[in-house]
């Protein structure tokens, strides 16, 4: 898949970072030292966690060069990695918090992966997550309805892609295999946009990345976001003030390492 594009991430970036700081706000740990942020991105979630704990070692990971290169331009107190979470992390070290905005359903082997980084905790650590949960979401049935269309379907014959759609019941089933310590929880936002092309946009940049990349012909990415607005606007409404409400919902959890 094609390199994430930093600028384009960061056009929402209030609204992308409102999650990462409602997670933060949930996590009760007194005096953490060290904090990893798993998927940190331009660096957005990494600094909501330096605003509480400026006296913690904390460290950002992601796969993306160009977001890292963003996120080391923001905070030179945040130590910068560039590294594939779905990999073995072990030589980072040990954190009191383990956190993640909105990266996990990128990483392959949630089942694997959040073991080995609950693995990673100090006692009483606490491992975070924020995961996107687009699959009731209209743009995301949108999106799997043209992708198999006769229109479509040859296109995406060789799609591949790490992302993965996980219920709120499969993120439980692995951590009541780690601890008894789970909060558990479902939000759903709405955040007000000016147009059907700013929620284009929005997802152009995230969930919708596999799927352009798969179309190579320009007028053919043009094409199928043409066809994406169209249906928008069957499902999408204008309010009075000619703004949209896109809601967009969120799985959250907090699993505490308890002795």
């Amino acid at each position: 898949m094609s390199d994430w594009i930093p600028k384009g991430y960061l056009i929402f970036e209030k609204e992308r970072s409102r999650p990462a700081l409602d997670l933060v706000m949930h996590i009760d740990h007194p005096d953490p030292v060290n904090i990893l942020d798993v998927g940190c991105g331009p660096g957005n979630s990494t600094n909501i966690l330096y605003t509480r704990w400026k006296n913690a070692k904390i460290t950002g990971i992601d796969s993306s060069q160009a977001m890292i290169d963003t996120a080391k331009k923001t905070n030179s107190a945040i130590d910068w990695i560039l590294c594939d979470a779905g990999e073995d992390l072990s030589h980072l070290g040990q954190f009191d918090i383990i956190f993640s905005n909105a990266a996990f359903q990128w990483i392959p082997g949630n089942d694997i992966l959040i073991p080995r980084l609950f693995n990673m905790l100090n006692p009483d650590g606490i491992l975070a997550a924020q995961i996107p949960y687009v699959k009731e979401m209209p743009i995301h049935n949108i999106i799997m309805n043209l992708v198999s269309s006769s229109k479509w379907s040859e296109h995406f014959e060789y799609l591949s892609s790490t992302y993965k759609l996980h219920s709120p019941g499969f993120y439980y089933d692995i951590l009541c295999g780690v601890t008894k310590d789970i909060n558990l929880w479902e939000t759903r936002y709405f955040h007000v946009m000016n147009s059907y092309d700013d929620i284009l946009q929005w997802y152009s940049c995230t969930g919708l990345r596999p799927y352009l990349d798969c179309l190579h012909d320009d007028k053919k990415k043009m094409e199928f976001k043409e066809d994406i607005s169209t249906e928008l606007k069957k499902h999408y409404i204008k309010y009075k003030d000619g703004k949209i409400l896109f809601p967009f919902n969120r799985i959250f959890f907090i699993a505490k390492y308890s002795q």
